[in-house]
């Protein structure tokens, strides 16, 4: 099977979903990030990622913005950042997008 691209957007949504769907997912979320997308979506992270969840609260709002940078961006790395905004239709799902991985934008998973 090849590999699907997909965006932090998209990955977010598949995340999220599962989540609400499976309980021991859920859990293992919760407890080891890493692990449990690594197990979950078949991949492996470098070393040195760091993987964070946070539970959606009605107090707590998260938001997840790129990393500052005081250079100006080249039109190519601006391409590569450009997002847009969208209306998710899965319930709790993390909007967060645009963000250059590995030199392109997107997660490579490949179930």
């Amino acid at each position: 099977m090849e590999p699907k691209i997909l965006s932090t957007l998209e990955l977010n949504e598949v995340i999220a979903k599962k989540a609400g769907e499976d309980e021991a997912f859920r859990i293992a979320l919760l407890s080891d990030p890493k692990s449990a997308l690594e197990k979950e979506l078949d991949v492996v992270f470098p070393e040195d990622t760091k993987v964070e969840v946070h539970v959606e609260s009605i107090k707590v709002l998260h938001l997840i913005i790129p990393a500052g940078n005081a250079d100006e961006l080249t039109d190519d790395q601006l391409e590569g950042v450009a997002g847009g905004s969208s209306l998710s239709t899965t319930p709790g799902a993390v909007l967060a997008y645009g963000v250059p991985i590995h030199g392109r934008t997107g997660w490579i998973v490949p179930k």
